[in-house]
């Protein structure tokens, strides 16, 4: 992984990962299903960059930020 890569580890409200991306950049969250997410940025040492929460409705993703 590049030193300035930011991955992305999708949570369901279980605390199941459910969706892990090596690029935050290029992420496809339609195979999930219809819920209430919580997604984690990493930087490369595994430091968590800050944390949304997302809800996602038929094709629609609404994001709000949890935490820096």
């Amino acid at each position: 992984m590049k030193t300035n890569q930011i991955r992305a580890e999708v949570f369901n409200l279980e605390g199941e990962k459910v969706y892990i991306s090596k690029d935050f950049n290029n992420m496809d969250l339609s195979k999930l299903l219809d819920d209430v997410y919580l997604i984690s940025y990493k930087d490369s040492h595994g430091n968590v960059l800050w944390t949304e929460r997302f809800v996602k409705t038929n094709a629609e993703v609404e994001f709000v930020h949890v935490s820096r």
